[in-house]
Formats: structure tokens, C-alpha cells, sequence
């Protein structure tokens, strides 16, 4: 009996709070799905809408938390004047427990020294400044 290959999961932490991002988040899924990687969507994972759930916060927290964990690559959106504060925690946690992360800047503003994202950012992960690039990073550090 043939085992189905396990397709990477990836994490795609991103701010989305707007229709425009919500919609570039759903376009990035749609191109790693594309090249044959399990996306995890935060904005698709559905907050509670429970009245009797007196920790709608806390459920979605760990429902991600638990996605986080559970990956094996993060993709990370980094536009925008200061990177999502969110975006910024997932990084870490992902980085800390040895998670590969890739950083999208596709944002021509630069942080401070001139960097194309914050140094703390920066360090922790590898950075495409196009969509596209996220792909042949992807196989670079998931060895696919």
C-alpha cells in the first residue's frame, strides 16, 4: 500500500485586518498551495462565535498556537511602515522553537540603518522582496 507524501505545512502569519490584506494573504496561500504546501491561514481558522464561550481570545490563541507548532516553515507578510505586531510575535515563537522563517518585504520603505526589515526580524529569518522569491526559498531550507 502507497503512503500519500505528507505536503509541508506552512504557516502564514500576516496582518488582516483590512479586506486588502485578508485578500494578498488569500493570493499567497492560493501560490503555495499552487507549488504543493499545506498553508495554515490564521484568518481562516474562524474565531469563536460561541455566546457561552467566556474565552473566545483565548481558544483562537491556542488553536493557533498549536498550528504554529505544528509547522514546518512560516511565511511571514512584512510590509508596511513597522511589521504587525502579531506577525512579529509568530516569527519569534516560530524562530525560538526552530521553525524556518521567511520574511516577505515586497514594502520599499526601509527600517532603521537602511535595512530592508527590523534587525531582530531580519536576523531570524530568510527575506524575499517578491512573492515569488518564497518558493525557491522554501526549497532551500525545507530541502523539498
Amino acid at each position: 500500500m502507497k503512503h500519500p507524501i505528507k505536503k509541508p505545512l506552512l504557516y502564514l502569519a500576516a496582518p488582516l485586518f483590512s479586506e486588502a490584506e485578508r485578500r494578498f494573504n488569500e493570493e499567497l496561500r492560493d501560490l503555495l498551495v499552487a507549488e504543493s504546501y499545506e498553508v495554515y491561514l490564521p484568518q481562516e481558522s474562524g474565531e469563536s462565535v460561541d455566546p457561552k464561550d467566556s474565552r473566545p481570545d483565548r481558544r483562537t490563541f491556542l488553536h493557533h498556537l498549536e498550528a504554529l507548532r505544528g509547522a514546518d516553515g512560516l511565511v511571514a507578510v512584512c510590509d508596511g511602515p513597522d511589521t504587525d505586531s502579531g506577525t512579529s510575535w509568530e516569527m519569534g515563537y516560530a524562530y525560538a522553537l526552530g521553525i524556518p522563517v521567511i520574511a516577505l518585504r515586497t514594502d520599499r520603505r526601509r527600517a532603521a540603518g537602511g535595512r530592508i526589515l527590523n534587525l531582530m526580524l531580519g536576523e531570524s529569518s530568510m527575506i524575499a522582496t517578491k512573492k515569488e522569491e518564497i518558493v525557491s526559498l522554501l526549497e532551500v531550507i525545507l530541502k523539498k
